[in-house]
């Protein structure tokens, strides 16, 4: 007993290390944990800075977590662009690295950062130039724009950093460096915490600058990030080889790249932006459904990002064990990591099943927000029971080059299924929120099970990228 326990946390530190570098060999179940750990761990972080993020904000009203949600499902839609590039770097890095070949994963690094610069750079002064009238369409009144105007106006200001931390941290996994991606979460949150604690309620002489405050936080925390991330990339000699002429552009890489990105894209554009379409619908039944939907939400991404964390670790081994012609490690992996992924999200579930109530409560005193925000969680604690293998199976068809399998997963889930039924059941047959709610749920049920079965069929270990 005592020497799986060292052997345990000897694996635990080799994780947090990130030394590690062959993923292609040996015990799957070690390959698992060594990538898991850290991805876990960073995307953890992530929520806990969402959970952080609501409680502070909650502190300044239903105006204000309004305006937050409203805002923050914009930067989402517009995150689309750097997952979907994120998706094709993290794919072409963790092939050509089970390739061994180093010049070309850091040629590829180099092009996926001159992509997501160009991006960025597009979406923020496009959005910055018409923040109010973006959140009026999203259904906020002339008052909320108004009183939300320089939050957003510094939000999408920060779309180009988000980008290009979202990107680094790609290149970081699919070269199987994971603990990168999480020492700049751990060091962009803690960043982000401490300032969104000072910025908003000014204690001693700080001015309070309310969701102001939040928003310089984020905007500080995501330049610290970047700025640790570029540093860490500097110093990666020994997971990438990079030489003058790779700075120069690379057709052939940018049109693969591109290829890769759109499809990706589209897949990550579907979901954020039915998001900001169920904002609209939810906005028809009053603010205090709405309200109680996004502190909802937010609850969910704060259980659900670890998972996610997971789920990457599976695409990273999917990508890598490819690349060294090894398929039926990479299914291994897939089936492995599912299990646990699905374990952790039951858990989740009845962690939301019995305590939905005294977690809400936290974040509003408002009743009727409250009560929309638990049957909402309600709801969610069943189609997490899905989420798991689900989750994991969309990372590995993403590595393995299936990008356009899960793209059009998507647009079944969400555009086919999940908005017209919530529309259906909310507006047409007078559901009321619940209609919205179970909507949610049967399309994550439909998406679980096409996942699934699309992986069992196993084309996709016959694609080459």
């Amino acid at each position: 007993m005592l020497l799986k326990i060292q052997h345990f946390f000897g694996l635990l530190l080799l994780a947090l290390k990130g030394s590690e570098k062959d993923f292609t060999s040996g015990s799957v179940n070690r390959a698992t944990f060594l990538l898991a750990v850290p991805t876990m761990l960073e995307l953890s972080l992530e929520s806990l800075f969402v959970l952080v993020d609501l409680l502070y904000v909650s502190r300044l009203g239903e105006l204000a977590i309004t305006v937050v949600g409203i805002t923050s499902s914009v930067v989402i839609l517009l995150q689309s662009l750097a997952t979907g590039l994120g998706i094709a770097a993290t794919a072409l890095v963790s092939r050509r690295i089970g390739e061994r070949k180093l010049k070309a994963a850091g040629l590829v690094a180099i092009q996926v950062l001159y992509l997501g610069l160009l991006a960025g750079i597009i979406c923020g002064i496009a959005t910055c130039l018409s923040n109010r009238q973006i959140l009026q369409l999203a259904g906020a009144s002339l008052q909320l724009s108004q009183y939300g105007d320089l939050f957003s106006k510094i939000m999408f200001a920060t779309v180009p950093l988000i980008i290009l931390r979202i990107l680094l941290n790609s290149i970081f996994r699919g070269a199987g460096n994971a603990a990168i991606a999480m020492r700049t979460l751990m060091l962009s949150n803690s960043v982000n915490i401490f300032l969104g604690w000072v910025l908003i309620f000014g204690p001693g002489p700080v001015p309070a600058l309310g969701i102001t405050g939040a928003a310089l936080a984020i905007l500080t925390a995501n330049v610290t990030g970047v700025l640790f991330q570029l540093a860490s990339f500097s110093s990666s000699k020994k997971r990438f080889v990079i030489e003058k002429k790779q700075f120069l552009p690379a057709p052939g890489t940018l049109k693969q790249l591109i290829r890769l990105a759109f499809a990706g894209t589209v897949q990550y554009l579907v979901p954020s932006s039915s998001r900001f379409f169920m904002i609209m619908i939810v906005a028809r039944l009053g603010e205090e459904v709405l309200a109680g939907y996004i502190v909802a939400n937010r609850i969910i991404m704060f259980t659900v990002l670890p998972a996610w964390g997971i789920a990457n670790a599976a695409g990273v081994l999917t990508g890598q064990n490819l690349g060294a012609r090894q398929p039926q490690r990479a299914v291994a992996s897939v089936w492995r990591t599912g299990l646990v992924n699905m374990c952790f999200l039951s858990l989740m579930a009845l962690a939301l099943s019995l305590c939905a109530a005294q977690v809400t409560s936290v974040f509003t005193s408002h009743q009727a927000t409250a009560a929309y925000a638990c049957t909402y969680l309600y709801y969610m604690s069943v189609a997490y029971l899905f989420f798991g293998y689900t989750m994991v199976i969309s990372r590995a068809l993403n590595a393995a080059g299936a990008v356009n399998t899960i793209t059009l997963l998507h647009v079944l889930m969400f555009y086919v299924i999940q908005l017209p039924l919530a529309y259906g059941l909310a507006i047409t047959a007078g559901w009321g929120a619940r209609g919205i709610f179970t909507a949610i749920m049967v399309s994550e049920m439909v998406l679980a099970t096409a996942c699934i079965l699309v992986f069992r069929r196993g084309k996709w270990q016959q694609l080459s990228i």
